[in-house]
């Protein structure tokens, strides 16, 4: 018998193909669609990854993603379309829509990626989110800053990684912010050619734990499949860096189980506010005196997820999303046994030069982790303006107790293991 023949659109974030490919492989005839980068070697490793395992084409210049994805899915008649990338999700729900293959309907893809939609539905449905505007223009940010109230959040509509994200906190400011964003946004990759931004309502954390390292932020990431929803894991958070960067979080939570009931059951309705019906979800909270208040919907799991609940469960997450877009049978809900964290310490909150590095080694002995990336070489200028994925390193973490994984944080940002010159003069990229 056959293996079902099983279509991944790669991209940056999630699952990598040396994680995802040894797990998918045996049981699929896996067929992967890439962009090439700006570096040549990274573009050839990436190619012989790829050679190892399965067949894959690059996605020509130019090419709309989600008309080339349906082209190539016809013709090798794939069974099921997955994403773990939050860049080309949307573009795989809509090819598999588009070839009624399983994922989630074409009405609920427009505010995956769009935040004001999102709001507006979640808003419409009763789902706790907060006050929110459009703003396109300097007037509309100044309109918006009258509704909306102050302090505020102002963020892409479409975006990720916190990247272009500012605090607003007085109008006296405000004119030197919309610069930035509007900079920050042109210049990246994943804005667009005219600003699109969101004026949301600053929410006020409250504190649900009693450590202190633990932040006023949470997720939860779920599978859904044909409607019935499946909520994997909740994620308890390190606090943020400014302006809103995430350092990374660990699982499962610490929380009494009536507080993840609660959290659960909100994103439950976000669930149903949305009309997602097959695919996996990860849902960001800011924890509240009044409650969860829902920060964002996405239709992948959470960075590092899916590594954690291998650790702290033993559950294949790549399987169950490959078995979610293809209508295999589900793995088994995961029974944590151990604390698993993904730990990306963040730069300072200003433009800097990395001045020192440590080896891989070196960390892992520093800090306890047990994997570690280190994305970065000494002279890489960093900036806040590029958001969460702009980390220093990414270690994951295992342990028998949480406050092991919080200690280890605190090795890990430790003054001294990183070094940085704010001398933009020395620069290397």
């Amino acid at each position: 018998m056959s293996s079902p023949t099983l279509l991944i659109t790669d991209g940056p974030g999630g699952p990598t193909p040396p994680w995802y490919l040894p797990r998918l492989c045996p049981h699929y005839d896996v067929h992967v669609l890439w962009h090439h980068g700006p570096d040549p070697a990274v573009n050839e490793q990436r190619r012989r990854t790829f050679d190892a395992w399965c067949t894959h084409t690059v996605v020509p210049e130019g090419a709309e993603l989600t008309d080339f994805t349906v082209e190539y899915a016809k013709q090798h008649a794939a069974d099921g379309i997955v994403a773990f990338s939050e860049i080309p999700v949307v573009a795989a729900h809509t090819a598999a829509a588009a070839l009624s293959l399983p994922g989630n309907p074409p009405e609920s893809l427009p505010a995956l990626r769009n935040k004001l939609q999102q709001r507006a539905r979640l808003q419409a449905a009763g789902v706790p989110v907060p006050r929110f505007a459009e703003v396109r223009t300097a007037e509309e940010f100044r309109r918006a800053r009258r509704e909306v109230g102050l302090p505020a959040v102002l963020k892409p509509v479409v975006g990720a990684g916190s990247m272009a994200t500012h605090a607003v906190d007085t109008d006296d400011e405000a004119d030197g912010i919309w610069a930035r964003a509007c900079e920050a946004y042109l210049n990246d990759p994943r804005g667009g050619t005219r600003p699109a931004f969101i004026l949301e309502q600053r929410l006020i954390g409250s504190s649900w734990y009693p450590d202190p390292r633990y932040g006023d932020h949470i997720s939860v990431e779920s599978l859904v499949r044909r409607g019935e929803i499946t909520h994997l894991a909740v994620t308890d958070k390190f606090p943020l860096s400014p302006p809103f960067r995430e350092n990374g979080g660990m699982l499962p939570s610490v929380l009494p189980p009536d507080r993840i009931q609660e959290i659960e059951a909100c994103a439950t309705a976000a669930v149903r506010a949305l009309g997602l019906t097959n695919s996996a979800v990860h849902t960001e909270f800011k924890l509240t005196g009044a409650g969860p208040m829902v920060i964002e919907v996405n239709c992948r799991i959470g960075g590092g997820a899916a590594e954690m609940l291998h650790h702290s469960a033993g559950y294949d997450f790549v399987q169950a999303t490959a078995a979610v877009a293809t209508g295999g049978p589900l793995p088994v809900a995961p029974e944590p046994h151990r604390y698993a964290g993904r730990l990306i310490p963040q730069p300072p909150d200003h433009a800097v030069v990395l001045t020192r590095v440590p080896s891989a080694p070196e960390v892992l002995a520093v800090s306890g982790a047990q994997e570690v990336v280190l994305p970065h070489r000494v002279g890489a200028r960093l900036s806040p303006e590029r958001g969460s994925t702009n980390y220093l390193a990414a270690a994951i973490a295992v342990a028998d107790h949480p406050e092991n994984l919080l200690d280890c944080f605190d090795r890990l940002t430790a003054p001294g293991l990183f070094t940085f010159d704010r001398s933009e003069e020395r620069a290397a990229g």
